[in-house]
């Protein structure tokens, strides 16, 4: 059987829009995951992170590098380190990003992408951030 490689097929810093400081991506594709899911390696400055989102289907979070947050809205913040893998239900309110002191970068694979796409919701505030 022949090997298989991952290409990156798009890459770039991701809008304030929808981040607060410098996150940027890589769009991965390859012969072997499904058409219907997309792979993003995604790597946040300290201090970075996402706005609060929601996501039509399920997501998994892969922690490659440095240590990072996660939260689901009416949670406690979790640090996610290298290795850990958070499974993130469909229509959950969360965001996740670097610590103040740590870059932090993960692999996000999202699932059933034909359903459509998520929901881009308000910024994380300093104050819901700094409170871990």
């Amino acid at each position: 059987m022949p090997t298989q490689y991952s290409t990156v097929t798009e890459e770039g810093k991701i809008p304030n829009t929808y981040m607060t400081g410098d996150v940027f991506y890589k769009k991965q594709t390859s012969d072997i995951h499904p058409e219907n899911t997309v792979i993003k390696d995604v790597a946040f400055e300290p201090g970075a992170r996402s706005n609060w989102h929601r996501n039509v289907s399920l997501q998994l979070i892969i922690a490659t590098e440095g240590v990072g947050y996660y939260q689901e809205r009416g949670g406690k913040i979790k640090l996610i380190k290298k290795g850990q893998v958070i499974t993130v239900l469909p229509e959950v309110d969360h965001w996740y990003g670097a610590t103040p002191e740590s870059r932090y970068s993960h692999i996000a694979i999202y699932t059933e992408i034909d359903k459509g796409h998520g929901e881009w919701l308000e910024t994380v505030s300093d104050e819901e951030y700094f409170s871990f």
